[in-house]
């Protein structure tokens, strides 16, 4: 209930429903129990006897993404902390009528953008075996952070033949009648419809003309910078038609965000650091119901007879070292992808 509700609520309904109190400081502490137990089921995939079967796909989807949240850590300057979001599936099925489901879902969330990156591509090599015919496609609102540079160097780590980059157009079109608002509407229709179209010379066309109507300076080099970004990019806003792909499954991240913001953004609500992590892997269990899985599941009792030393020191380090072997793909020179796709040693 936590993940759907402030504590104070949680307290109240389970007085409501169980005829049981309970203050505000256990949910906390059960809130942060679920941390503990995130850090352990993340050291328990290095005791496994085995890599997990990799599964092949034709066809492999990563999106990319922030979100602000406000937090209460007095040691941060700003009251913001971004939090890094990627989603991986394999595409979409029909679960009735009117409605699709992602295939093989999984999210990352981390505040440490680098980490977030260093599980994706963890995840990936671990979970999918990429061969010549896989297509990697991406799309993303190349913001900092999640430009078409990063997703081309997570392309190169996975070695993929042919990579397929979106530039959202959900926030194509925001940016666009955001800038173009000073400006005759008409401007704002022409520039829509030459995205919508993928008229270049069409879009060109409106920013000369918006050139002619600029009389400041400032306001010059602001716009100037605002058209190379557009122009230099352009080529990823091609539609997925124009591509021979389905549109099906790309553009799902501000969907996939919905849950985390509701429970998170409303009335203003603060968070901590740690807070901020753990109760947005919460969430991201709840709805995958893997929350009972992270309590109750058969991995607790086999993690913990590990910690008891059932095995000796020598195996754990001889199973880390296992894990090295495959938790990043190698190269034919016998060199590793670094998270940025530097070769090194």
């Amino acid at each position: 209930m936590a993940t759907m509700m402030p504590y104070r609520q949680v307290c109240k309904v389970i007085d409501s429903t169980l005829q049981t109190i309970i203050t505000k400081d256990c949910v906390l502490k059960a809130v942060k129990f679920v941390e503990k137990l995130l850090k352990e089921k993340e050291r328990y995939r290095f005791y496994l006897e085995e890599p997990p079967e990799r599964k092949k796909v034709k066809k492999l989807y990563v999106e990319g993404d922030g979100v602000m949240i406000k937090s209460t850590d007095s040691r941060e300057e700003r009251r913001y902390l971004d939090l890094t979001h990627f989603v991986i599936h394999t595409g979409s099925k029909k679960v009735s009528t009117k409605r699709y489901e992602l295939r093989d879902k999984h999210e990352i969330l981390q505040l440490n953008y680098d980490k977030a990156k260093y599980n994706l591509l963890d995840y990936i090599y671990n979970n999918y075996e990429v061969d010549d015919d896989t297509i990697l496609i991406t799309n993303s609102d190349m913001g900092k952070g999640y430009t078409s540079r990063v997703f081309k160097e997570l392309g190169k780590a996975l070695k993929v033949k042919k990579h397929e980059h979106f530039w959202d157009i959900y926030h194509v079109k925001e940016k666009l009648s955001s800038y173009l608002r000073k400006y005759p509407i008409e401007l704002t229709d022409f520039a829509l419809d030459a995205v919508k179209k993928y008229n270049s010379d069409k879009l060109e066309l409106v920013f000369d003309t918006v050139e002619s109507l600029i009389c400041d300076e400032l306001e010059d080099q602001e716009f100037q910078k605002f058209k190379k970004k557009v122009l230099n990019n352009f080529k990823y806003i091609k539609p997925a038609h124009l591509r021979n792909l389905s549109n099906r499954g790309i553009g799902i991240m501000e969907s996939q965000h919905r849950k985390i913001t509701y429970r998170m953004k409303r009335r203003g609500m603060y968070w901590s650091k740690w807070g901020i992590s753990t109760m947005a892997n919460m969430i991201i269990l709840e709805r995958a119901n893997g929350l009972r899985e992270l309590f109750f599941g058969s991995w607790r009792k086999v993690y913990s007879e590990y910690k008891e030393g059932s095995f000796s020191a020598g195996r754990l380090f001889k199973k880390t070292d296992e894990l090295d072997k495959f938790s990043k793909p190698l190269l034919k020179n016998g060199r590793k992808w670094s998270i940025t796709g530097i070769k090194t040693k």
